[in-house]
């Protein structure tokens, strides 16, 4: 796939769609992004996915996880492990289950919004700083989203431009291919 094909794809997309959305968005290239993930993976339902937000908002599974579920996620995880090594030994689930909320569906589900909205503190591995505006930038793009999402012709476009994406050739690409190169092309833009 023709990576320089595809970041002109993501420009031309950011700017049909940033007509919907104000300045400085936080929403805009995680919709972007996570439209496209969704398309390429699962062949539309681009307004059921990006409105089912119960997985960002923390899904009821997250509350009802084992104490065990929850120290597992970040043993298994090294990065993790040495951020919060302390609360692990003392086995802390007063400052892990949170955390853990804000971290499982970023690093765990991989939401692709979610992977969007904080890639600056998964690129640099600031967790503490994830977990700590993981409530306030959520609502924040939510609210973003729900305003598109009221103007006339938002959906109509975001869907134009995740069908437009299958002619990428993405169809002959995993889900995790179909990630990395957006991933790649969305921090050149």
């Amino acid at each position: 796939m023709d990576e320089k094909k595809l970041v002109a794809f993501l420009r031309q997309s950011r700017d049909i769609l940033s007509d919907f959305f104000p300045a400085a968005s936080l929403a805009l290239l995680p919709v972007i992004f996570s439209s496209l993930v969704w398309a390429a993976t699962r062949r539309g339902e681009v307004k059921k996915k990006i409105m089912e937000m119960k997985v960002w908002l923390e899904a009821e599974t997250l509350k009802n996880k084992p104490a065990e579920f929850v120290l597992d996620f970040f043993v298994a995880r090294p990065e993790l492990k040495a951020v919060y090594e302390e609360q692990i030994s003392n086995r802390d689930l007063r400052t892990l289950r949170p955390a853990f909320r804000a971290l499982y569906p970023v690093l765990g589900l991989q939401d692709p919004f979610l992977e969007k909205l904080f890639s600056a503190e998964l690129k640099g591995h600031d967790y503490r700083r994830l977990v700590a505006e993981f409530r306030p930038r959520l609502e924040a793009a939510l609210v973003e989203i729900r305003a598109a999402g009221s103007r006339k012709d938002f959906w109509k476009t975001l869907e134009g431009v995740a069908e437009e994406s299958l002619d990428l050739g993405w169809d002959l690409l995993t889900d995790d291919q179909v990630r990395e190169l957006l991933k790649r092309a969305m921090e050149k833009m």
